[in-house]
Formats: structure tokens, sequence, C-alpha cells
């Protein structure tokens, strides 16, 4: 179905800063009626704060919106914009996972009161968009028993339910599996065919030209161009993108890896925060210059894993040993000292004080010890060099080193919390989603560095739900499923379709179990 001609949204000369930073400067963007547009751009370009003040959560400084022909008032918000049947899919969910899809679905509508005495006729309506959009779940499930995808779909069924006719998903596959990304792409295509529009954030380009009508690109704020996609190729879009030429092929060759584990963990057991076994028993070694790569679906126990292996999660059993000595019971600065480093999954909880400074992040980890304190007086001018230092090397833009860091961009944050990850002499790195968020050109930095890292003797593990990542990364890839390694694949084994199934607890003939293959799971060949 080609895009109806008739104008869904127009938004002219939007403007919006926070403090100093200019985030939208003077945009204009249309979206048709029945037309898929992806919205492209690096991070920081503007893309989530244009579509957040379309829905309502933020007001713009300045410019107009016009939805379905009617002019938007200064008293636009989330409420209005479902009213006016725009819905918003926001990279966490915001499902209750002790109840049924039924009342996720229609609690923020109707609640208790108004959803009792219709039961039946509200079932009956939310059976009939499941039929007619391919939703398998039963309506009675808890959500908490769903799979990521499905519980992405319940989000779906929520907006079109409130009767949503334009779709805004930010970022919607960062959670999911190839099958699952495959499902919800094609679900998009439907969507548009019977009518809706829909706008799809994204930094991924091959989804982009997979299903989009037209693309939009943006770049610090600015709106670059909205071109068919048919007229058009990743190529020209990256380069729109980043004003310089980009090649999706990386640069670097990956290093052999070295006999003996740098860092060796053994049957190692770990709580969640009910104190529910979340990782089982596990087991792996990582080598000098390898790069191992963790794969599952989130919530499958990779996060305690990963915060248990830094000291930030107590162990339950098993032992964790780096460089030969045993640190199960190291306290987290014991282990930066033995030369662990920590990229985290949750830069703002774990990797960043949003409050201070550029240069106290980069030295907050070391800042009570010399050359940066001296009798517990810190040393501002060697905090200041070394933070100018780090800037010019990891090339992080800041206005100053003195800025908040609460005011970079998300790349320009991760560059940070690498640079002072890399700090010193690191010999075991922890990176846990290290490019989650990020535009390709920022990603590809990243990885980079945990190349050129692993190609200088480190040992490198990395958890991603970006399979694409972990292939062109890594050695070999771990699969974890429920707390416990269920497969393992060395480099030359790699397949996209194979690694899918297995984070979905899925075997395929041949394939190894954990406790029953023919050698330990994350044990080098």
């Amino acid at each position: 179905m080609q895009a109806d001609s008739a104008v869904a949204v127009s938004m002219r000369g939007i403007c919006k800063s926070f403090g100093t930073v200019q985030a939208l400067d003077g945009v204009d963007m249309d979206i048709s009626a029945g037309e898929i547009r992806a919205l492209v751009g690096e991070n920081g370009a503007g893309k989530t704060t244009l579509m957040t003040i379309l829905y309502g959560m933020y007001r713009p400084d300045a410019g107009r919106m016009t939805v379905w022909g009617r002019r938007t008032g200064r008293d636009w918000s989330p409420r209005q914009a479902i009213k006016a049947r725009i819905g918003m899919l926001h990279q966490h969910f915001s499902l209750i996972p002790n109840h049924t899809v039924l009342e996720n679905v229609l609690m923020p509508q109707l609640g208790w009161t108004h959803m009792r005495p219709r039961w039946h006729h509200h079932r009956a309506v939310l059976e009939g968009l499941c039929r007619e959009y391919g939703f398998s779940f039963p309506l009675e499930a808890r959500v908490e028993s769903l799979s990521v995808g499905q519980q992405q779909q319940v989000e779906i069924l929520k907006l079109l339910y409130q009767g949503a006719r334009l779709l805004i998903l930010d970022e919607p596959t960062a959670v999911l599996t190839p099958q699952q990304t495959e499902r919800l792409l094609e679900l998009l295509l439907r969507l548009r065919d019977q009518g809706h529009s829909v706008v799809l954030i994204t930094h991924k380009l091959n989804e982009a030209f997979a299903v989009a009508d037209s693309i939009t690109v943006l770049r610090k704020g600015r709106h670059v161009a909205t071109v068919p996609r048919k007229d058009s190729d990743p190529r020209e879009i990256a380069f729109m993108m980043v004003d310089r030429e980009w090649s999706a092929t990386p640069d670097w060759e990956l290093e052999a890896p070295e006999p003996g584990p740098l860092l060796e963990v053994k049957d190692l057991v770990v709580g969640d925060e009910h104190q529910r076994p979340a990782v089982d028993r596990v087991s792996l070694v990582v080598r000098a210059r390898e790069l191992v790569g963790v794969a599952g679906v989130a919530g499958n126990g990779q996060t305690e894993l990963a915060e248990a292996l830094v000291g930030i999660r107590r162990t339950r059993g098993g032992r964790i040993v780096i460089a030969g000595q045993d640190a199960t019971s190291w306290t987290i600065t014991r282990r930066l000292r033995a030369g662990l480093r920590f990229i985290p999954e949750d830069r703002h909880r774990h990797g960043m004080v949003g409050e201070l400074s550029l240069a106290e992040n980069l030295v907050i980890d070391r800042c009570d010890s010399p050359p940066f304190s001296v009798r517990g007086v810190l040393r501002r001018p060697v905090i200041r060099q070394a933070a100018a230092e780090a800037v010019e090397r990891y090339g992080i833009q800041a206005p100053s080193p003195e800025t908040p860091m609460m005011n970079l961009s998300g790349g320009n944050q991760q560059r940070a919390v690498l640079a002072r990850a890399l700090a010193g002499s690191p010999r075991v790195i922890v990176a846990h989603q290290p490019t989650r968020g990020l535009d390709f050109a920022a990603t590809e930095y990243v990885r980079a560095q945990l190349v050129r890292c692993a190609a200088q003797g480190v040992g490198v593990l990395v958890f991603s739900s970006e399979l694409e990542e972990l292939m062109l990364l890594c050695h070999r890839i771990l699969v974890m499923y429920r707390g416990r390694f269920i497969g393992e694949l060395s480099r030359d084994e790699f397949d996209a379709g194979t690694i899918g199934l297995l984070m979905t607890g899925q075997v395929p003939d041949g394939g190894r179990r954990d406790g029953q293959g023919t050698r330990n799971l994350g044990q080098p060949a």
C-alpha cells in the first residue's frame, strides 16, 4: 500500500534546548497517513526529543504542530496525543509483570471501576485485534510469563486498543532476537497496510531500508533531508547522518588468543533482587587477546552475572579467579586495582554521576590516590590535565571538561565511560551492552577500542543483545538462557539463526546442552 497523500502530522520550526544544549533547531517534518517513516541520525541528533514533543512529553521552545489537520495548543500533552490517536512505544516497557495481558491493556484506558462492567465486550474487542494483527499470546497470561517479544506486542496491542492511528516506536528491536525482529517488522508492514502511520526511530539502517517508505535524517538537531527509501541507499543515508564517508566493513582483524586464563569463573551461583537463582552454576574462561561474547534475551541472568564479576552483586556459590588469584570475596576497589574494568549496561546508574563534571567522572574511580589527590586533597590541575588528554584521545565532544556529565549526549557519555575503563593498565574488561543506544558512528568507535585492547593482551567479555555485534567482535559466543549457558559457538560456527533459537531455549539438532555436551560450555576448545 502506498502512503496516503493526506498529511497526518506537520511539524514546523521545532526548537528545543536543555540548558546550553540545543537539541532541536528549527526542524520541519511531515508524516503522511498510511506510511512508515524511519527517523535516523547519530546519537544526540534529536530523534527521540522530536518525537517526545509530538507525543506531548516535552513542550517545544518554538515552532508549531498540526495533527490530523488541527493545530495543537499549549496544553498539548500525552493525554491530548492519545485522544488525537497518537501512541508511543518507549524503549522501556511500562507493563505490570504480575498482571494479565487483559489487565495491562485495559487498566490504563478504563481503570478497574469501568473495566469490570463490560469485561466480555472489552475482551471480544481485544481478541479481534489479536486475530487481525497476529498476536498469539493468551489474554489471561501474566505478562511476566511472556517473552520479551510478546511483551512488546502487548505494548503495541495497548496502543491499538487506545485507537492509535500513528504509532511511534523508539529503537524497538534493541532487545529482540533476530526472529522476533523479523516478526516485528512484518507487523509494521501489516499496520501500514491497514492504514496506520508508523514512525520508526532507529540507528539500524538495514531495518529502515527493510520496511520504511521514506527516511528522515537529523544531524545535530537539524533536519538534513527526507528521501523516499527507493531513491536512496544506506551509504548515502550514513553520509547524511555523519557528514563523512562511512563503511560498514570494520578495519580490524582479530588476533589469536593466548593460552591460559585471565578471567576464570567456576560454578558461579548468583541471586536476583529477590534472592532467587539468576545465575545457576555458570563456568567460563576468558584468555589474553580473546573477546568472548555472551548472548541472550534480556532477563536470563546476564545482568546478574556481569554485576557479580565486578563486585556489584554478591555471589552465593562458586569462584571468580582474576589472573590466577581467587577474587570471589574481593571488593570492587580491589578488583579494579587487579586490572578488572567494567563498562556498565546502565551508564546512568553504574557508570557516571550526572551532576559532576566530565573531568571528575573521568577520574572518579582513582581520585583517592596519587596523582589525583595527596593526603585526601584533590589536585584539580592534575585532574583537568588528565581529562583534557582523555577528551582528545577518545574524541569526547563537550564544551569543556567542566561541563556536567548529564549535559553530554549519550554517545559522548559512553566515550567518557570507555575512557575511564581503559585508563591505566586493564587486564580484563567486562563490557555490558557497550553500544546500546548509540548511533553507528559511536558504535563503530567503541567496538574498535575493544578490539584494540584485546590486541594489546587484554581479555574482553562482552554482554550484548546485538547478535551482529557479537558475531563481528568475538572469538567465541556463549548463549545464556534461564541462568545457564545453553550453547557455545566458535567463530567458524557463527550463525544468527542458530544463536537466535538458542536465545529462546531451543537447541538445534547436534547442539550442545549445558552439562550434556562433549565439553564444558564456556571453556575454550
